[in-house]
């Protein structure tokens, strides 16, 4: 990628964390983090004696929970200012991360089989094929041997999400960049032909809340009045916790997760 592109990609993000950084704790956005939350509950296995790396650690969500479940942590960002929250979110809940940096997924600043556990959520989307590859091998390279891999990708078969996906970005209110969607059936065998065996999956954000229209920006807008918005929350959470897990409608969750292990 050119230099001026690369810069003003990194702009985007780093105006992009900035703008929704303060929001994430807000009322509004109670339910997705709800949500959110009983999807790590379900799906993460994380344990006290863990060496975790969260590779794209974004603002932190999946760096906080991973500590608060008594891991060691260590997380990097490719946009410094991401980076910058992640370190401010671990501050305000009183944790301590071993490091957190701003660093590349495409070349992991840690030696080879260093980590119980890898995060690379919302990341390989982002790259192009090559430095999807280079991402690939850095990932298989720090995992120790038997180690999981956990990845999340927008999901191509998820039509109604990219149907709202393509009004944000028309919109201004996404940063602009590369965006890959992936098929279930890409996912596993990128992950196969990079030496990991896919173990589980479980998809995310199956459909919009109910009680107005989230902007990527952390907004919602609403015509509803107060006392119908809790209800239609608990809807809400009702239904993503429960169909998700239906596999013919996995698939279709705008977030799919597979966990993988590294082959000893």
């Amino acid at each position: 990628m050119a230099s001026a592109m690369q810069n003003s990609y990194d702009k985007d993000w780093n105006s992009y964390a900035n703008t929704i950084a303060e929001r994430k704790n807000s009322p509004d956005w109670a339910v997705l983090r709800e949500a959110r939350k009983s999807h790590w509950d379900a799906f993460f296995e994380i344990k006290k004696t863990d060496h975790v790396l969260d590779a794209g650690c974004g603002h932190g969500e999946y760096t906080i929970w991973a500590l608060s479940a008594g891991a060691r942590v260590w997380a990097f960002d490719y946009s410094d200012e991401m980076a910058n929250w992640t370190s401010t979110m671990i501050d305000h809940e009183g944790l301590k991360a071993e490091a957190v940096t701003h660093d590349s997924v495409t070349a992991i600043p840690y030696p080879d089989e260093n980590f119980d556990v890898v995060f690379c959520l919302a990341v390989l989307d982002h790259l192009n094929a090559d430095d999807r590859s280079k991402a690939m091998q850095e990932l298989y390279r720090v995992l120790k041997p038997g180690g999981m891999l956990y990845i999340d990708v927008p999901n191509r078969l998820a039509l109604h999400w990219r149907g709202v996906f393509l009004l944000m970005r028309l919109s201004g209110l996404y940063p602009k960049g590369e965006i890959h969607f992936f098929t279930p059936w890409e996912v596993r065998s990128l992950l196969k032909r990079n030496g990991f065996q896919p173990v589980r999956s479980l998809g995310m954000t199956i459909c919009p809340p109910f009680s107005g229209i989230y902007t990527t920006d952390l907004r919602r807008i609403t015509i509803l009045p107060q006392f119908l918005i809790r209800p239609l929350d608990y809807l809400y959470l009702l239904v993503e916790r429960n169909l998700r897990r239906v596999p013919f409608l996995k698939p279709l969750c705008w977030h799919y997760f597979v966990a993988s292990s590294k082959k000893e």
